[in-house]
């Protein structure tokens, strides 16, 4: 294949390809490949083609955002890229996430991220460790049961729902504001044992997949006290006669962990996500911060300096004269999501500066560790 290619949008007539070459890259079923494709939405596909037209390497690029400190920072979630077995080795991923990239700066995206299955190959591609998904597992023997918080059955698509995700979001760092894809997949098949709950007063909710009698899943849950936690895990301590076990996506400083006795939970998975910064003026600009009044110039790699200026809490950034603080862009990924602070990173020599304002920048981009609650 010639390396000056460029990618396509997908059409109906693809359909059948891209899921073979979804089942070829990461073991879907025949119908699952086609349910993806229906749950992301064909327009988001993109393509390379080979030279007898049909697909060789799709993905999905995603539109979305990131919240960080209760603002969103737009984004781009580029998920499962699938390079058929005979063009794999042949360069096709960093060039193919390169235009994609492209494609979602011009529409306004100022990050993208991606769960990366080789990481030296997307990292040669600008993107670097940027947050977690943590998958906790509990069992359900352990779990507490003295609250009496009531739940009412809803359908999975109970726009109450989604509304209680995004106060989930705010005082968080790093998750995604749901699109329609990010929805589907949460309530994609098997649905048989699918069942979504509310709390009273909207204090909590969960979705809960009941398929598999030796673990329950929650694909989905919001708490929004310590107590809708421990009401949440009283719930789940219901099911205990069927299900040996509970598992739930879960942030590194997690609620639900918080409200479980000091026995009876474990970290049952745990992976990173990669950002790539797009346009980092914009992202700062965008972003929340956890100062309500600070100065910083940085300088990210050989680009001109950048002035952080916070008054009362209103954030502005322009071009600066001189660099307080330096960096290389890898390091100012993992930096803008709190993934590491300026401290650690100048430790592993990656960031460069004096010390004070080394220290500024810590408090600047500091909040909870960045996480998302869903595979991308």
């Amino acid at each position: 294949m010639k390396k000056n290619f460029t990618t396509d949008r997908a059409t109906t007539q693809d359909v059948v390809d891209i899921a073979s070459l979804l089942s070829w890259a990461f073991g879907f079923s025949k119908a699952r490949s086609h349910e993806y494709i229906a749950n992301i939405g064909l327009e988001a596909m993109r393509l390379i083609r080979g030279e007898d037209g049909r697909p060789a390497v799709c993905a999905g690029l995603l539109q979305t955002a990131h919240v960080f400190h209760r603002r969103s920072v737009r984004a781009a979630n580029i998920v499962h890229v699938a390079i058929a077995p005979e063009w794999r080795g042949q360069g096709l991923a960093v060039p193919f996430v390169d235009a994609l990239c492209d494609e979602a700066k011009s529409n306004g995206a100022t990050i993208a991220t991606l769960f990366a299955s080789t990481r030296p190959v997307y990292r040669k591609a600008g993107f670097e460790l940027a947050g977690h998904e943590i998958i906790y597992e509990a069992a359900t023997a352990a779990l507490p049961s003295a609250s009496k918080l009531a739940f009412d059955r809803v359908e999975l698509d109970d726009p109450r729902l989604a509304i209680a995700y995004l106060a989930k979001t705010l005082p968080e760092s790093g998750l995604l504001e749901r699109g329609a894809a990010h929805w589907n997949e949460l309530r994609r098949t098997p649905t048989d044992a699918l069942a979504a709950y509310l709390a009273d007063g909207e204090a909590a909710y969960l979705i809960l997949d009941m398929g598999n009698e030796a673990c329950l899943t929650v694909r989905d849950w919001f708490a929004a006290t310590p107590e809708a936690a421990q009401g949440l895990l009283s719930f789940l301590a219901r099911f205990r006669s069927v299900y040996p076990a509970v598992r739930w996506h879960g942030a590194p400083q997690d609620d639900l962990v918080a409200a479980m006795p000091d026995k009876g939970w474990r970290l049952a998975h745990q992976e990173e996500w990669l950002l790539r910064m797009l346009d980092p003026e914009a992202a700062l600009r965008q972003r929340g911060y956890h100062v309500d009044a600070a100065r910083l110039a940085l300088r990210i790699g050989e680009t001109s300096p950048l002035a952080i200026d916070i008054r009362a809490g209103a954030v502005e950034i322009c071009e600066a004269a001189h660099a307080s603080v330096s960096m290389q862009p890898a390091a100012f990924a993992q930096l803008f999501t709190g993934f590491r602070s300026a401290s650690k990173l100048a430790q592993y020599g990656l960031v460069s500066g004096d010390s004070a304002d080394i220290r500024l920048c810590d408090q600047l981009f500091a909040g909870p560790p960045p996480w998302v609650a869903e595979h991308f």
